[in-house]
């Protein structure tokens, strides 16, 4: 059975695609090849860019799921279809890739991204503006630059409708330079046993543990193919952490199941006390696992932290406006923000950068080790860790000391499994040795249970984005041989020659719809801007 928030149409999928003004696909993949005069051509030969260009083209076979493979697969034949481009497709599983993409070491790459909040400034902030996630350089140029001030303004910007203007000048602008190439979007899916009840799929694409329950039951086992960079807060900016660390940490703010807006979780209350300080109040009594308090002074460590060790894959990019803290007592915490009115700042608190952490158990400029983490029971959210093998099997079992804004955890302990594939992860939900399985199922293993009775299928509406990324400075085969400008005709050409829909239903079926600009689909401000500025070549 299903149960769906958004129900997806049926797609009747064909051997060959045709698209109006094309050459015929003769592969049975959805590769086109252009006619004579392609838009793409002309962005490289105005450019003086000879032909065919070499492409470093880097994808993860892991962590978005096992269909990337086919996915990139079908990219690169779609490039060379054209006669324009020679692709070396290469793969790197995620522990790896996630280190080596910010040390230049890939010109072109795959990445995903799953939201933080639900504003569209999640999608602006963290990839453009300074101290990005991405760190392929578009910031140093002179129009990341000017970009960089655009996004700070609309993040600062009081009226519902000139930010709207904002968010959409910034698109157009993105799109004029492609810094990133946008691809897909994603809907969530969660399969469970047909009897489990309080299952809640996030807004910022999470599975709510909290609420999990089976009439039958008081232990469950989750499964799911995403793995774990840390669950140190200041080293991981990844879904797979975040999971882990939003059922173990307390947070100032944080989302409720269902709700768009984020409200107090250790905070008794958060709100502006001056344009430029947000200030919160914590509740009292507050404790950590190990018996220590949770005080102001943990909040100020937890992010101060972050901002320091500035760790390649943490998320110290969210915290760009973040000038200074406070704490004026041991329950109050003063943010010092350096633009005022920060629209998006309450949300922030809520994210990968907002983990409160046991300052007497974490390094202040280092990582701290997992295992020591957990050993030392620096925790104040709903769980606690009994076991925990990384990226293997984690045992968490409710915090009687918990007191948040979150439910109270419905069951005695949850086992969460990491699978090393998703065909593993359909079997055993399939078979009854899993009660949950969560990321990533494959579109055909979702297809195959949606026709099995022992299960429920949901799907949710979700902000997961799909994306190329061209780093500025090593794009596009890892050498100094092309101008800024050559560069920006090469990004513009690929940008015309990638037919999503062929991606979208050849590949995942329909369950993902393709990405027209930075922006997706059911965020205020989203637009078409690169779809309108590139269309498929004809």
């Amino acid at each position: 059975m299903k149960k769906t928030a958004t129900v997806l149409a049926a797609l009747a999928l064909s051997g060959a695609l045709a698209i109006s003004g094309c050459a015929k696909d003769t592969t049975g993949t959805g590769a086109t090849t252009p006619a004579s005069g392609s838009a793409a051509a002309k962005y490289l030969s105005d450019a003086g860019v000879a032909t065919p260009v070499t492409i470093n083209l880097q994808y993860n076979p892991d962590h978005y799921g096992s269909s990337s493979d086919q996915e990139y697969g079908l990219i690169k034949q779609q490039l060379e279809a054209t006669g324009l481009f020679t692709v070396n497709l290469q793969s790197t599983e995620w522990v790896t890739y996630s280190q080596e993409r910010t040390k230049d070491a890939y010109p072109v790459f795959q990445m995903g991204w799953f939201p933080d909040f639900p504003d569209a400034d999640n999608y602006l902030t963290p990839f453009f503006a300074a101290n990005n996630f991405l760190k392929v350089h578009f910031e140093d140029t002179d129009a990341g630059k000017t970009i960089g001030a655009q996004i700070q303004a609309e993040v600062t910007q009081t009226d519902p409708a000139q930010r709207q203007a904002g968010i959409e000048a910034i698109q157009q602008a993105l799109a004029e330079q492609l810094p990133t190439l946008p691809l897909l979007q994603g809907s969530q899916w969660a399969v469970t046993r047909a009897n489990m009840t309080g299952v809640n799929l996030l807004i910022s694409d999470e599975l709510a543990f909290t609420t999990l329950s089976s009439p039958d039951k008081t232990k469950i086992t989750i499964g799911t193919t995403d793995k774990t960079v840390t669950i140190d807060p200041a080293g991981s900016y990844d879904h797979g952490s975040l999971m882990l660390e939003t059922q173990v940490y307390q947070f100032l703010m944080n989302f409720k199941p269902g709700d768009t807006a984020p409200s107090p979780d250790a905070a008794d209350s958060c709100g502006f006390s001056a344009p430029t300080v947000y200030t919160c109040t914590l509740k009292s009594g507050l404790k950590f696992a190990n018996g220590d308090d949770l005080t102001s002074s943990d909040v100020k460590f937890s992010f101060d932290r972050i901002i320091k060790i500035n760790d390649d894959n943490g998320p110290s990019s969210l915290l760009g406006n973040l000038d200074s803290i406070d704490t004026p007592d041991p329950l109050t915490v003063n943010f010092n923000l350096k633009e005022a009115n920060d629209q998006t700042f309450a949300q922030v608190l809520a994210t990968s950068a907002g983990p409160i952490v046991d300052e007497q158990v974490m390094s202040p400029d280092a990582l701290t080790p997992d295992n020591d983490i957990v050993k030392a029971q620096g925790f104040s959210g709903p769980y606690t860790f009994t076991t925990y093998n990384f990226n293997d099997t984690a045992v968490l079992v409710p915090y009687a000391g918990y007191n948040g804004g979150l439910d109270k955890p419905a069951q005695e302990s949850i086992t969460y499994k990491t699978f090393t594939d998703a065909s593993n992860l359909r079997l055993s939900i399939s078979n009854g040795d899993i009660d949950v399985a969560y990321r990533s199922l494959t579109p055909t293993d979702i297809t195959t249970l949606q026709n099995d009775s022992n299960v429920t299928v949901y799907q949710a509406k979700g902000g997961e984005i799909r994306y190329i990324v061209f780093n500025m400075n090593t794009m596009p085969d890892g050498t100094s041989n092309y101008s800024d400008a050559q560069k920006l005709a090469i990004r513009q050409a690929i940008a015309t020659s990638i037919d999503r829909d062929a991606i979208s239903q050849n590949v995942y079926k329909g369950q993902y719809t393709p990405l027209c600009s930075y922006v997706p689909d059911g965020f205020v401000g989203a637009t078409k801007a690169v779809c309108d500025m590139y269309p498929l070549d004809k």
